[in-house]
């Protein structure tokens, strides 16, 4: 009996690794371009976030995202996304994955004390190099839409970006 409950606690020791490796959590930074577009008219400048989340299975996870997509109109405007996806990624081999987004994400566009919020459909794709178990860097791409036609004109935002990735 007492052989049996040793075994059984060797095991799960050896166990819980693989598990969490495959139910994990994660968070990133990213860096990026972001060109913002209206018809007629287009702006790019650098864009930072921060984003985290929860690997169900190895091609499956939600992840949550914060990310300020930079002003226009030498910095009058300025553009923030807060999104929510779901994330499915496609193993190439133990370092190398593809993936794709797609979720909602609310984006504000904000000059002065006027601002204006939309909710829409948010996607994005890209690639992600594993340095190690614990840490990544992702190449990506993400789109937004922002406007509301109200107070400021509807358009497109494309984010183009690296991010490090950290396992915990």
């Amino acid at each position: 009996m007492k052989k049996n409950i040793l075994a059984f606690a060797i095991l799960a020791v050896i166990a819980a690794p693989a598990l969490a490796a495959d139910t994990s959590l994660y968070a990133g930074v990213k860096l990026g371009s972001a060109n913002k577009s209206v018809p007629g008219a287009s702006e790019t400048n650098s864009a930072f976030g921060f984003f985290g989340g929860y690997t169900i299975n190895p091609n499956f996870a939600v992840e949550v995202g914060y990310t300020d997509l930079g002003t226009v109109s030498s910095g009058i405007i300025k553009f923030t996304a807060l999104d929510v996806s779901a994330v499915g990624t496609y193993p190439i081999n133990d370092q190398f994955s593809v993936y794709g987004k797609l979720g909602l994400a609310s984006t504000k566009e904000e000059a002065l004390s006027i601002s204006a919020s939309r909710s829409d459909v948010t996607y994005g794709l890209g690639g992600q190099f594993n340095v190690n178990q614990s840490v990544g860097i992702r190449l990506g791409y993400d789109h937004y839409g922002f406007g509301d036609d109200v107070i400021y004109a509807k358009g497109d935002i494309s984010l183009y970006s690296v991010a490090g990735v950290f396992k915990f």
